[in-house]
């Protein structure tokens, strides 16, 4: 990695400079001055509130398409590498786990569905990160989800009456994203089908479930809420297998043409996100810096 980068990442606010010491270094840096930052502290207060956090699910006002809201406020402290417990949400996370059906999947107000993971998964995957990835109930729903899983390897709300050679890529991506935060999944064959359907998309630039790999997808963009390339190759760079592909190097080729100076910028204003850089298109962003080194780092750690 850059050291100029390197240095301006830790010269960050402590909240960054927590995740690149954690996560591009490797150490066990002090949470304590990230947990106390402002911004932070902000952030887990709008995730706690009830007009746009955690217990504003239950009224059915709170969706994944929505930046600014319960599941990408916790996505992206998960993103940081906080615990559930380092930042006094452990009640948050109870109160996810109440939409958990016997059976392992999630039915969230106002429209998702037991077999809706493009959606549950956003919230159990950043579950996972935070902590719960032991949990029984986290085990629960990827039992569940395992048993879905369609004959091509992948997953679609609508399951194999709609399309059954193909699957929907955000429901592979969310999937995907919280199986590879396992060992034992991160270069299993059984998620391969799943995999070349993200890789397989970017060659063939057409739409899928109305995702597609035209302007929107390719800006850089956080987070990448709808569908989009940053969050595609995040979380594609966990699995070995897709790592290795050639769609792969040309996809964070692209993402690397883009860089000025080493430096990336956000392309996609975020209002939800003002205090944050990547919110404001035009600048260099540390934090879409950040992600794309963290890419760059498992990269190198897998060839």
């Amino acid at each position: 990695m850059d050291k100029k980068i390197l240095d301006w990442l830790l010269e960050s606010p402590p909240w960054l400079k927590y995740a690149a010491e954690l996560q591009l270094l490797d150490k066990k840096p002090d949470v304590t001055p990230a947990v106390n930052d402002k911004t932070i502290q902000n952030l887990v207060a709008r995730l706690k509130g009830n007009t746009a956090g955690v217990p504003a699910i239950k009224s059915g006002n709170i969706r994944y398409t929505e930046p600014g809201q319960a599941y990408w406020d916790l996505f992206f402290l998960a993103d940081i590498g906080f615990k559930a417990g380092e930042l006094g949400i452990e009640g948050e996370a109870e109160e996810i786990f109440r939409y958990q059906q016997h059976e392992g999947p999630f039915v969230i107000p106002p429209n998702v569905k037991d077999n809706y993971y493009c959606m549950s998964a956003i919230l159990v995957s950043s579950l996972a990160k935070m902590g719960y990835g032991d949990d029984p109930r986290v085990k629960k729903y990827i039992r569940a989800a395992l048993a879905d899983q369609m004959s091509g390897g992948g997953w679609d709300c609508y399951g194999e009456r709609f399309n059954p050679e193909g699957s929907c890529p955000m429901d592979d991506l969310n999937l995907l994203m919280l199986l590879g935060q396992y060992v034992q999944y991160q270069d299993n064959e059984i998620l391969y089908g799943a995999i070349d359907l993200l890789l397989k998309h970017w060659q063939r630039e057409d739409h899928l479930y109305g995702f597609g790999v035209g302007k929107r997808f390719r800006a850089l963009e956080y987070p990448a809420v709808k569908y989009g390339i940053l969050r595609v190759l995040d979380v594609l760079s966990l699995f070995p297998y897709a790592v290795k592909n050639r769609s792969f190097k040309n996809m964070l080729d692209y993402v690397h043409g883009k860089a000025r100076e080493a430096r990336y910028y956000s392309e996609v204003d975020n209002p939800a996100y003002a205090d944050f850089d990547f919110s404001r298109s035009g600048e260099p962003s540390r934090w879409i810096t950040f992600l794309v080194n963290r890419i760059d780092k498992r990269v190198e750690e897998t060839t």
